[in-house]
């Protein structure tokens, strides 16, 4: 049977490219389905910047009348700028059980590549980093949070089948949170913590959600200095920031947001936590109304899990005090809420001194997510 591709421009091709995967994982329990008013908000290019500065392609695969398969395709212009050389990016890739599927489409996008005189098509990735990225190919039965990788086994085969190889991998750990003080912590708070504060560095207590709208153009400033030699990185533009800061920003708990500044309060690092949402989005279904505003508004109340999102730390600061300050600032805020249990989302596996720290504490499971590289002929 002949699979048929369209790429999609928008109006209702674009709400099946994005719910797709409502049907395809329907039954699933750990599935967990983002809201659909967003995701087709998301992939509008009028709306989202990133379109701005890439060349894109969403691809909707075809069968019989109903669809299969889905890809998006990407250019980066600034990541362009970045390597030196034109990369392929391939992302948000969902597909049925048929090799036949996966290859017409990622065939269709590695052909856009190779005329582009792109070097590599890699993924599954988006516009950034702070996009979906990452192909789950171990921990299937760990539920995910609201932005970590899942996805079909089988899709780890269909993928190697078409000639794509590894390229690194992002670790997940669900780890018990220490109820009693941890010896590290307690070393932090007698020795660095004294230490820290006569360097002038000292946590912001007292936050709510206004003052961390304060602390917004400074949090951008640290983050892409501290993360921008990772790999996968690109540089964001001002519209880029905005778009991703009303995006994500509102969702942000005050409780665990832990900042550190200095004596002239500029920022030197940050830990972001969110109550872990994974359920109340999987009540919401895809959907904010009637009750999905309810059950993820609840969520923020009724929860036993944190997901640790971003950590970072500027390269001119002295990260031995801030990051102490940091970590047990976040301890003390979950004691006071409850929380059992830490999810770190992605990490890359190349940076040990981050994911060796889970291993000192009770690891409940892990989750391994992988991108992987084709190298592309030249058509020049």
């Amino acid at each position: 049977m002949t699979v048929s591709l369209m790429e999609i421009r928008g109006g209702p091709e674009l709400k099946t490219w994005v719910t797709f995967p409502l049907e395809l994982y329907r039954g699933d329990p750990l599935f967990v389905p983002q809201l659909t008013g967003d995701e087709i908000e998301f992939f509008t290019p009028a709306k989202n910047p990133s379109f701005g500065i890439a060349d894109t392609k969403l691809v909707l695969a075809w069968r019989q009348g109903r669809p299969c398969g889905r890809v998006c395709g990407i250019i980066n212009h600034a990541e362009t700028e970045k390597l030196g050389y034109r990369r392929g990016r391939f992302g948000w890739f969902e597909c049925s059980d048929d090799p036949s599927v996966a290859a017409a489409m990622l065939q269709h996008l590695q052909a856009w590549f190779a005329r582009e005189s792109c070097r590599e098509m890699t993924g599954p990735h988006g516009f950034t980093d702070l996009d979906a990225e990452g192909l789950l190919v171990e921990g299937f039965e760990a539920q995910p949070t609201i932005s970590g990788s899942y996805n079909k086994p089988y899709y780890q085969r269909l993928i190697e089948a078409l000639g794509f190889e590894k390229q690194i991998d992002y670790i997940e750990t669900r780890i018990e949170f220490p109820q009693q003080l941890p010896p590290l912590f307690q070393m932090i708070e007698k020795k660095v913590l004294p230490a820290a504060r006569a360097d002038g560095y000292r946590l912001v207590e007292g936050l709510t959600k206004r003052a961390a709208q304060g602390y917004a153009g400074q949090f951008w400033r640290v983050l892409e200095a501290s993360f921008e030699h990772l790999y996968g990185v690109t540089p964001l533009n001002s519209a880029q920031k905005a778009f991703y800061q009303k995006k994500y920003f509102g969702f942000i708990d005050p409780r665990f947001l832990r900042l550190v500044v200095d004596g002239s309060d500029r920022l030197q690092g940050f830990f972001l936590g969110l109550p872990s949402l994974s359920r109340p989005f999987q009540r919401a279904r895809g959907r904010l109304w009637p009750l999905g505003f309810f059950h993820i508004l609840r969520g923020f109340k009724r929860f036993d899990t944190v997901d640790f999102y971003f950590a970072g730390v500027h390269p001119q600061a002295n990260s031995k005090k801030v990051f102490p300050l940091m970590a047990l600032g976040m301890w003390h805020a979950l004691k006071a809420a409850g929380v059992r249990y830490l999810e770190t989302n992605r990490e890359l596996e190349t940076n040990l001194g981050v994911v060796n720290i889970w291993s000192r504490y009770q690891v409940v499971n892990r989750r391994r997510s992988r991108i992987y590289r084709k190298a592309l002929p030249s058509t020049a």
